[in-house]
C-alpha cells in the first residue's frame, strides 16, 4: 500500500514541476513578447520622424519654388498681381506645413490629429471619405488597365478589330460580289471564340 502513496506523490511532484516550468516559460515569452513590441515601436517611431522630416523638407522646397514663381509673376505686371498673392499665400501655408512636420515627432503628429477628430469629427469623416474614394478610383483605374492589358493579350480575343469586321466577312467586299444582306448575318454568339481556362 505504501507503494502507490510514493507513486501519486512523486507524480504530484512532477506534475508540480511542469506546472512551475510552464509558468516560467511563459513569464519568459510574455517578457520577450513585449520587448519585441516595444523594439517595434520604436523603430516605427523612428522611421515616422525620418519620413515626417523628409516629407517636410520637400514640402518647403516646393513652397520656395512656388514663392519665386509667384515674385515673378508679380514682376511681370501684366496682371499677375492676384496670381502672385495667391501663389504667396499658398507658399506660406506649404512653408508652415513643412516647418510642422519637420519640427513635430510621432508622438506629437499623433496627439494633434486625435485633437482634431475630437474637435472636428465630421471633418476626419470627410476626409476619410475623400481619400476612400481616391483609392478607389485609384484601384478602379489600375484594375481596368490589368484587364484591358489582359485582353490585348489573349489570342482568343482582339480589341484593334471585332469579329464581324474582319476579313472573313463578305459584307465588306466589292460591289457585285456576293455579300449578304444587312441584317442577315448570323449572331455573333454562335461564331465567336470561346476563351479557354488557364
Amino acid at each position: 500500500m505504501a507503494q502507490p502513496m510514493d507513486e501519486a506523490a512523486a507524480q504530484d511532484s512532477l506534475t508540480g514541476q511542469a506546472s512551475s516550468k510552464m509558468q516560467e516559460a511563459t513569464s519568459v515569452a510574455q517578457e520577450k513578447g513585449s520587448e519585441l513590441r516595444e523594439q517595434g515601436s520604436v523603430r516605427l517611431r523612428e522611421q515616422f520622424d525620418q519620413r515626417s522630416t523628409e516629407v517636410g523638407s520637400q514640402i518647403r522646397s516646393v513652397a520656395e519654388a512656388l514663392r519665386r514663381s509667384g515674385n515673378d509673376l508679380g514682376a511681370e505686371g501684366n496682371g499677375g498681381a492676384g496670381a502672385a498673392e495667391l501663389t504667396g499665400q499658398a507658399a506660406d501655408r506649404l512653408e508652415r506645413l513643412g516647418v510642422y512636420l519637420e519640427q513635430k515627432s510621432g508622438d506629437d503628429f499623433m496627439r494633434d490629429v486625435e485633437g482634431l477628430a475630437r474637435r472636428r469629427p465630421w471633418m476626419l469623416a470627410g476626409l476619410g471619405l475623400l481619400g476612400g474614394v481616391a483609392a478607389a478610383r485609384f484601384v478602379k483605374a489600375s484594375s481596368e488597365r490589368r484587364y484591358s492589358d489582359d485582353l490585348g493579350s489573349s489570342d482568343a480575343y482582339s480589341t484593334s478589330q471585332p469579329e464581324f469586321a474582319s476579313g472573313n466577312d463578305q459584307s465588306t467586299s466589292r460591289p457585285g460580289s456576293e455579300a449578304p444582306a444587312l441584317g442577315t448575318e448570323e449572331p455573333l454568339a454562335e461564331t465567336s471564340p470561346t476563351r479557354s481556362s488557364r
